[in-house]
């Protein structure tokens, strides 16, 4: 059984959201995965969802660094929708930079649950899952 019906990855980088997805998969970690290449097609996509009345992903992986629209700019945008849409979505900072600045950052939103460091792993997937039962 999976941990999650819904994940979904927001990143430009297509090789760690390809390695990403297939890692998800194989771990049984969630049935569905998502993925957008930035901040604002990822926004358009989950407000498009939320029009279908389809529920939005438990999980969210976001880069911080994108074009169109960068992670800080995709949480802003999502802190806007109705909390009852997005009262059961977990977003999880996914980056490459180890920088106590960002990652303070980061804590400023309440809607980020942890700051993980790329690549992810199976080691990640369970600290998600843990950090869930919290």
């Amino acid at each position: 059984m999976k941990a999650y019906h819904n994940c979904c990855i927001i990143d430009d980088d297509e090789f760690f959201a390809f390695n990403a997805k297939r890692l998800i998969i194989d771990s049984d970690f969630s049935e569905n995965v998502l993925w957008y290449s930035d901040g604002q097609r990822a926004i358009d996509g989950l407000i498009g969802l939320l029009i279908e009345n389809i529920s939005l992903p438990e999980i969210i992986l976001l880069d911080l660094n994108m074009p169109n629209k960068n992670g800080w700019e995709f949480l802003d945008e999502f802190a806007a929708l109705p909390l009852k849409k997005r009262e059961n979505v977990h977003i999880f900072i996914a980056s490459s930079f180890v920088s106590p600045d960002l990652m303070e950052k980061a804590k400023g939103y309440n809607l980020v649950l942890e700051y993980l460091v790329k690549p992810l792993t199976k080691e990640s997937l369970v600290k998600i899952s843990t950090f869930q039962k919290k």
